[in-house]
């Protein structure tokens, strides 16, 4: 059991008499130097308060009940980083000694004197003193900007993310591509409030939350009836709403200062993300549970009053009236249909569009053990473009890897460098098989391996199903096309998946706008998709549109002219049959062929001669 804090000995140099009764008294002085005008408040400047100057924070507790917590200024701290000074303070309540600082706490206003002095943001894990830093209000006031977020760096390439999507760990390697710097310790978790549709156990998802710095806050989320409520005041829970609909996801925090229709709240950042819009909504605290490793608040979220809009250094500015864009998420699964409306950001999109697909099949299938899951998502555009792919997971990780799937085809399109529409919408399908069904192919015969321009060429594939010892034939027939030369030609056969990263490699597109993205993702072959192509080695050129064979020398010149629009390459697929399987197959093959064009021309001087 942990051992009661504030007694008198507990270690030298704690005023221990600040206990009790004394508590009360200067708890009741120091709230009647609080300003309870909604006007602007005074500033004080850390430099103009001294080490053991009484001070009060304003924050919201059990039952939503708004409390006036005496505190101890125990000194600055020189900045690490610029303008990153930080005030010391010592909360003088027994209260919590139980608790620490609060997750939820983020944002409460500190006040010397009547006047205020900043907001407390900052608290470390399993501290055994209540002490926390204080944001200084000067740093917050400053809060601006006008540039929106933009695109995100280092955007993986879609050969990068095909390899974890097919073996490797693709959670991960979203992961490390949205937030590649860890968030933990830019100041006090936020809770994070779910309710509806129960998050999957997925572990990628699980870290992302970390390195956000939010803390689960489980049993929240919206108001089961609304509260009566007046203005939006310092001290009181503020929630930016992540999603809404049949699950709802929200981060807590708390107001520092309101001044007409400006906000200030949390005195660290959410993602320091800069400017972005993000629904602004009032929320309740039921109560707070003490935790050995972090204390937090269980809330409610209730009426949107407006919009956050800069996500900077020192805590979140908000204008009170402002909308904030949403984009509408579907997830078919189980027979049901969840309807969401998700935050319209580069990074958070895609881990929320994640969590929603993961989400929803938890509630309505498997999320552990050997399955099959089919995963299918269509994008749709303002402008009315559209994007329609899909893929199937095997395995004991598969709801993991199709929400990371879901996340990195997200991710990959609004995070294009290129100029595009706001995403309109974002549907997912998913179809579970209780058993792991996998194909395998095993071998690939053509009738004969010497062909001719216009022939047909029967190719009997041998498939098995994984764990099953019968095999069945599949037979493709490949048309040779006409006028093709004389000499080798390759005949390769494989699953949607493996070919799909092979011909990316070996025919790269280099977009010139965001139309070739999606001609890229276009590209894309499920591997429950069986492919079988002729690939002659002739010199060509890449082409948003496909590959066009021309001489070495018409495609070096024609690459200096337009630049990255095209690049030579020096194999060319003349041909090319899909063949739709049941199950995801695995495997692939080539072949070499032999053109012979000697019977035809014969035929041909025959006809001549009769």
């Amino acid at each position: 059991m942990r051992r009661a804090r504030g007694l008198p000995g507990r270690r030298p140099g704690y005023n221990a008499a600040v206990t009790g009764n004394r508590i009360l008294a200067v708890s009741f002085a120091l709230v009647l130097a609080v300003p309870c005008a909604l006007g602007a408040v005074e500033v004080v400047p850390p430099s103009e308060v001294a080490p053991g100057t009484r001070g009060v924070c304003v924050t919201e507790m059990d039952g939503g009940e708004r409390v006036r917590i005496p505190l101890t200024v125990l000194g600055t701290s020189g900045p690490a980083a610029p303008e990153g000074e930080m005030v010391l303070v010592r909360l003088d309540d027994p209260r919590f000694e139980r608790t620490g600082i609060i997750a939820g706490m983020s944002g409460s206003p500190v006040y010397v004197d009547g006047r205020l002095l900043g907001a407390l943001a900052f608290g470390w894990q399993f501290e055994r003193e209540p002490i926390g830093g204080v944001t200084p209000f000067g740093r917050m006031e400053a809060i601006g900007g006008t540039e929106a977020a933009g695109p995100l760096p280092g955007r993986p390439v879609l050969t990068e993310l095909m390899k974890a999507w097919r073996g490797g760990e693709p959670g991960r390697q979203v992961l490390d591509w949205l937030l590649p710097r860890r968030a933990e310790g830019q100041g006090s978790p936020l809770p994070l409030a779910a309710l509806g549709a129960s998050p999957a156990p997925v572990d990628w998802l699980a870290a992302a939350w970390r390195r956000m710095g939010w803390v689960a806050a489980p049993a929240a989320g919206r108001e089961a009836r609304p509260r009566e409520a007046g203005p939006l005041r310092p001290g009181d829970m503020v929630a930016g709403i992540l999603v809404s609909g049949d699950a709802s996801l929200a981060v807590g925090g708390t107001v520092t200062e309101v001044r007409g229709d400006r906000v200030w709240a949390f005195g660290h950042p959410f993602l320091g993300a800069g400017r972005y819009a993000m629904p602004l909504a009032r929320a309740h605290v039921l109560a707070v549970l003490p935790n050995l490793a972090r204390s937090f608040k269980f809330f409610t979220v209730g009426e949107v009053l407006g919009a956050f809009e800069q996500d900077r250094t020192h805590g979140m500015g908000a204008v009170l009236g402002r909308e904030a864009p949403m984009v509408p998420v579907t997830v078919r699964t189980g027979g049901r249909t969840y309807r969401y409306e998700a935050l319209d950001h580069p990074v958070l999109l895609p881990l929320l569009t994640a969590y929603l697909t993961s989400a929803s099949q938890a509630a309505r299938g498997k999320v552990f053990g050997r399955q099959t899951l089919r995963c299918g998502m269509t994008l749709r555009w303002r402008d009315g473009s559209e994007a329609a792919l899909g893929e199937s997971f095997p395995g004991m990780d598969a709801p993991a890897r199709a929400a990371a799937y879901v996340s990195a085809v997200v991710g990959y399109v609004e995070g294009s460098p290129f100029p595009h529409p706001p995403l309109e919408s974002v549907a997912v399908t998913l179809e579970q098989v209780e058993r792991v069904r996998e194909i395998e192919v095993l071998r690939v015969v053509p009738e004969r391996r010497t062909v001719h321009p216009g022939d047909v060429l029967p190719v009997r594939v041998t498939l098995r199903a994984r764990g099953d010892e019968a095999t069945r034939t599949r037979t493709i027939r490949v048309r040779i096309p006409e006028g093709t030369p004389r000499g080798a030609l390759d005949l390769i056969v494989a699953d949607g998946a493996s070919w799909t990263d092979y011909d990316l490699r070996s025919r790269p597109l280099r977009p010139q706008g965001f139309g070739d993205e999606l001609t890229l993702l276009g590209r894309l072959v499920p591997s429950t998709v069986l492919v079988a192509a002729l690939e002659a080695r002739t010199t060509g050129v890449a082409l948003p549109g496909g590959t066009v064979a021309m001489p070495p020398s018409r495609a070096l010149s024609l690459e200096r002219t337009l630049g990255g629009a095209v690049r030579p390459v020096g194999r060319m697929v003349t041909a090319r049959v899909d063949t739709p399987l049941p199950w995801p197959a695995a495997g692939a093959e080539r072949i070499r062929l032999r053109v012979d064009g000697a019977r035809r021309e014969r035929t041909a001087r025959t006809g001549e001669a009769r």
